[in-house]
């Protein structure tokens, strides 16, 4: 307990240790004890940076809710716009908790007036975002409050919360948690306001299970008769139902070998399952199966669905639709579809000619862990080329990855491709040639729709009729 805060336990890669930030995403599945009754919450802690926003995208896949983190000094930002575009793209609600509350109070010194607004301010922005990308119905049924407990505010770092909720509970006042701030009383609100209890609380009563989630996130994702009998079973989440999911991540263990991370939509799988990929077309064992605990595994018999459960054996993709070998083959899952492209490129070759083997091959389970990072050879030159969503993306996941397994290489430089596009008619600018007896008007304007259509497809198909001839 006295660690929480500062051992990020879930953080558990030697490069997040170093760098202070999540790289990649971390699983673990719990039970939270809420009103008397226990509730199993499958979490999955995601990075921040917009660098690994594609491991975000992928965790949408696998759950029905998502806890949305502000910081409340710097307020919402252009990431966390996105973040909500992703998980409302994927059907999964959102709850909000504002962050570093300790800091306004501490550093800042706001008023309770002051504090009010800014909290309004975030919440106002994060709700704008809700309706810039939900449906109407949608955004109205999900809106996030303080005063019905879809919003908590607390510090991550001093370990506690506080929610409307919560204050009627305990009776504890927002005013009382500023004077206790002020009086270095983190202590002490821990013990009366721990945050786990707070945001699980808010998790198990505002963030819908995978019974409730999948009437509308089902046809979401999956486009599929929903009257067949794989259909009828996502719908109901039947565990006895025929086996179904879908591989949201994928690593390459040295002692185990892949393990892939997949949420069961329908269906059990059970230790030594024949599992069909539907994309693939290959058959994989599976040769463990069990749930998350942060860095470690814990292997069970069998993991239903409604969970995420790690698999270890098959050789599938993220993205990949999975049911049992002999099953009915049915309609794949939509691809996972990022918002992201990869935008800057980096040459690597290994310093030695005789691990560039040993580097391909790294770099192909890389590009299939991570399918926002690209692998091509340049066929003019033969370099090995690796495209990623930011320099650091390509430095931490790719670089550091290939030094750990003892490859050294050669990086070049980042190349960033620009590409610039005319949008308005421009001024006239002139210009005489060289000896001074012609005057030369240029103006750019964008080009016409149906002078770009016949360049781009009616002029390539008439070439190409001509070339036949």
């Amino acid at each position: 307990e006295k660690l929480a805060g500062d051992q990020r336990f879930m953080d558990f890669d030697d490069q997040e240790a170093e760098r202070g930030i999540t790289i990649y995403s971390a699983n673990i599945s719990m039970v939270h004890e809420f009103d008397g009754d226990d509730y199993l919450v499958n979490l999955i802690d995601t990075p921040g940076h917009v660098d690994f926003g594609g491991d975000v995208t992928r965790a949408m896949r696998a759950v029905d809710g998502v806890v949305v983190l502000v910081d409340a000094v710097d307020g919402v930002m252009p990431q966390t716009e996105t973040v909500m575009k992703q998980a409302l793209q994927e059907g999964v609600k959102p709850v909000l908790f504002i962050n570093k509350v300790d800091r306004l109070i501490e550093e800042m010194q706001l008023t309770p007036e002051e504090m009010q607004e800014r909290f309004t301010k975030i919440i106002r922005e994060v709700n704008t975002a809700l309706r810039k990308y939900a449906s109407e119905e949608r955004a109205e049924e999900w809106s996030m409050a303080v005063n019905d407990g879809t919003v908590a505010f607390g510090s991550a770092l001093k370990n506690w919360a506080i929610s409307v909720p919560h204050m009627q509970e305990t009776g504890i006042s927002f005013q009382e948690i500023i004077d206790r701030v002020n009086e270095g009383d983190h202590e002490g609100l821990r013990a009366d306001a721990p945050i786990e209890e707070v945001v699980l609380d808010m998790v198990v009563e505002h963030l819908n299970n995978p019974e409730e989630s999948a009437e509308y996130r089902i046809p979401a994702v999956w486009p599929g008769d929903p009257e067949s009998e794989a259909g009828k079973s996502m719908a109901t989440q039947n565990a006895d139902g025929p086996l179904i999911g879908v591989v949201t991540n994928v690593e390459d263990d040295e002692h185990a070998g892949t393990i892939a991370t997949a949420r069961l939509f329908s269906g059990t799988v059970n230790e030594g399952d024949e599992l069909y990929g539907i994309g693939s077309q290959k058959t994989e064992r599976a040769q463990q199966v069990g749930i998350y605990s942060g860095p470690r595994k814990l292997t069970v018999d069998r993991v239903p669905c409604g969970n995420i459960a790690a698999i270890t054996g098959p050789d599938f993709s993220t993205g990949e639709t999975f049911i049992l070998e002999g099953d009915e083959e049915i309609q794949p899952f939509e691809q996972i579809e990022h918002v992201f492209e990869p935008v800057v490129t980096k040459s690597i070759e290994p310093e030695r000619t005789s691990d560039l083997p040993k580097l391909i091959e790294t770099l192909r389970k890389r590009a299939k862990e991570d399918n926002t990072i690209k692998v091509d050879i340049d066929e003019d030159t033969g370099e090995t080329l690796v495209s990623g969503l930011g320099e650091l993306h390509i430095e931490a996941k790719i670089e550091r990855h290939l030094e750990e397994k003892g490859i050294d290489i050669n990086v070049s430089e980042p190349i960033v491709v620009f590409r610039e596009g005319i949008e308005d008619e421009s001024p006239k600018v002139s210009g005489k040639s060289p000896n001074r007896h012609n005057e030369l008007e240029i103006s750019v304007e964008p080009i016409d729709e149906e002078v770009r259509k016949f360049l781009k497809e009616d002029y390539a198909e008439l070439k190409a009729q001509a070339d036949d001839q």
